[in-house]
């Protein structure tokens, strides 16, 4: 008898929801069966066809922007990925909605919230205890992940079987954000093109920690540590010439490069380090870390012995690509997670409770290259 499809809904309709929602098409183990969108922000979206925020495809699953629809579907999951810039903010709004899911037996999964991904060392004790709560209460289960923070971790794990000691670990992002064509959630989060005294939510020591400390907390807890002390750093660097991106002009004297640094230390020492070195030219900051791609993921082991793994992005004759095929990973952490989510125990599931999440007939011949909008 062929197995029933798990029932997912989506909630959220920008960039990581639209990819969520065009994966699930053709898949042999759920099926999408609504789109959630909100009234202020994406309220020209309603009433329109889902399958049409990614790519030219109709779904037949029109979106709407009333929430008991949403429920009244019964989903055996929902898939919340609902852009909020401010990331302190992002843990007190995401964790109303997995609430109002989890209670009503529905399971989550969510990249959004950091305090939910290591829940040990969360600094919202609050509300990871009202989200478990919920969870029990309701018996379903939520995982939130990602692709880093999150998949980085699990890449790190793995490299680090091949260890005897470690002095140091590094998980570097060295991204080129030029091809991103939204300002405001660059400006916002990173300071790109903004005057060098404009302070961005990263510079804030507190958000680097909200977003990535978890990450250090984790990693060193997986190895049987505690961190010691966390420090972190933000630098900017600007250009005295224009630089050209997806959205217009940089103008010369802008934030054009920053590099920001979250450490964690055990025994005196730095021993867990999470960094980013993002442009908005491949040709800047030459002297920080560098790589020729314009995405990539590195996990350096120093240590017994010696060891690095650079994950690519995106391939060197499509940059262009490079901020969609980012938004791609981070959406089938999420959609290949269902799965093992439903079938998990209620409460809170992280990385270390579930199986690897893999998508269903992957090589299907209909999909092996997406005509994306």
């Amino acid at each position: 008898m062929e197995n029933k499809k798990l029932r997912v809904v989506v909630i959220g309709t920008g960039n990581i929801a639209s990819k969520a929602i065009r994966a699930m098409d053709g898949r042999c183990d759920m099926e999408l069966v609504g789109v959630w969108a909100h009234k202020e922000t994406a309220g020209h979206l309603i009433g329109t066809d889902s399958g049409l925020l990614d790519w030219d495809k109709p779904n037949g699953i029109l979106i709407t922007g009333d929430e008991e629809e949403i429920f009244a579907l019964k989903p055996d999951c929902a898939i919340i990925a609902i852009n909020i810039r401010d990331v302190i903010m992002a843990t007190v709004i995401n964790g109303e909605w997995y609430k109002k899911f989890l209670s009503r037996g529905i399971n989550v999964i969510s990249p959004s919230v950091p305090d939910l991904i290591w829940p040990k060392a969360a600094q919202n004790k609050q509300v990871v205890e009202e989200v478990e709560k919920a969870a029990i209460e309701g018996n379903a289960t939520i995982h939130i992940n990602g692709q880093e923070p999150g998949y980085a971790e699990n890449q790190a794990f793995l490299l680090a079987t091949c260890s005897n000691t470690i002095k140091r670990l590094t998980i570097s992002e060295m991204y080129n954000y030029s091809t991103v064509p939204v300002r405001e959630e660059m400006a916002f989060c990173y300071g790109f093109d903004e005057l060098p005294e404009y302070q961005c939510m990263l510079e804030n020591p507190m958000a680097q920690l909200t977003v990535w400390g978890l990450t250090v907390q984790h990693i060193a807890n997986h190895f049987g540590f505690e961190i010691e002390k966390m420090t972190t750093s933000f630098e900017k660097r600007t250009v005295d010439y224009d630089v050209p991106v997806a959205w217009g002009t940089i103008e010369a004297g802008k934030t054009v490069a920053v590099r920001l640094r979250t450490c964690g230390y055990v025994n005196g020492r730095e021993a867990v380090v999470l960094e980013h070195v993002n442009r908005m030219a491949q040709d800047v900051a030459m002297d920080w870390p560098y790589t020729t791609r314009v995405g990539q993921i590195s996990i350096n082991i120093e240590g017994d012995p010696n060891l690095q793994v650079d994950m690519n992005v995106g391939t060197a004759d499509r940059p262009l690509e490079l901020s969609y095929e980012g938004s791609v990973m981070t959406a089938m952490r999420l959609v290949n997670a269902v799965v093992p989510v439903c079938n998990a125990k209620p409460g809170i599931a992280t990385i270390h409770d579930l199986p690897m999440g893999t998508p269903s007939n992957v090589f299907r011949s209909d999909a092996v290259a997406i005509n994306h909008k």
